[in-house]
């Protein structure tokens, strides 16, 4: 892919990191476009919008783990986010260590917070593990302002609800990592993340 498209796809920020050769499908073909207005479009942006409800009562009954391997194999954060929102909402945990490797990976920003939903809705000790991994590399690359917030926000709810304290194991690096960094508010990002799933478990199928 050329700088343009890459740019757009939300790989904004290239980088080398001991996940990169994680393996994932990837396509670069154009998504079909019936798909990228019928289901990329409403639900990119995340749950947290007065026409989601409406949306997915209508049609989340026509999701299927098809869409979502499509929309999780394109290079493009609108797709991976939208089909790690429906991997969450249809509890398809067979993609989660596709998802895993997606968040390990960060190949394109803004997708990461669809991924943690997925692993926190999942609610498994693989996915504590891929949050784990992640925090253990990114906490200690301070350069790289990525979804630090959210894995941590994403750790919290399941420690929370697990009644674990992995957390405790990743908070000198916290401290270390957001030392000269503005906005970076640990207890607004579990916050955020807790009122995110909640909405999540209101919004599944019955």
């Amino acid at each position: 892919m050329n700088p343009i498209l890459l740019h757009t796809a939300g790989a904004t920020v290239q980088h080398k990191s001991p996940f990169s050769d994680l393996e994932v499908p990837v396509s670069i073909e154009p998504l079909p476009i019936d798909i990228r207005e019928n289901w990329v479009r409403p639900l990119y942006f995340g749950l947290r919008h007065d026409h989601i409800k409406t949306f997915l009562e209508e049609h989340l009954f026509a999701a299927n783990a098809d869409l979502v391997r499509m929309l999780l194999t394109q290079f493009d954060w609108r797709s991976r986010t939208t089909g790690a929102h429906l991997a969450a909402l249809l509890s398809l945990r067979e993609f989660e260590s596709q998802i895993g490797n997606l968040l390990l990976r960060s190949d394109v920003c803004y997708a990461g917070f669809g991924y943690c939903l997925a692993i926190a809705s999942f609610n498994t000790t693989e996915g504590v593990e891929f949050l784990r991994k992640y925090l253990r590399y990114y906490l200690n690359r301070p350069e790289l302002f990525f979804d630090q917030n959210i894995v941590m926000g994403a750790l919290a709810y399941l420690d929370e609800l697990n009644g674990t304290e992995y957390i405790k194991d990743h908070m000198q690096d916290w401290h270390t990592f957001v030392d000269g960094k503005q906005g970076w508010d640990l207890e607004k990002s579990i916050e955020n993340f807790k009122q995110s799933m909640d909405m999540l478990l209101k919004l599944k199928p019955a």
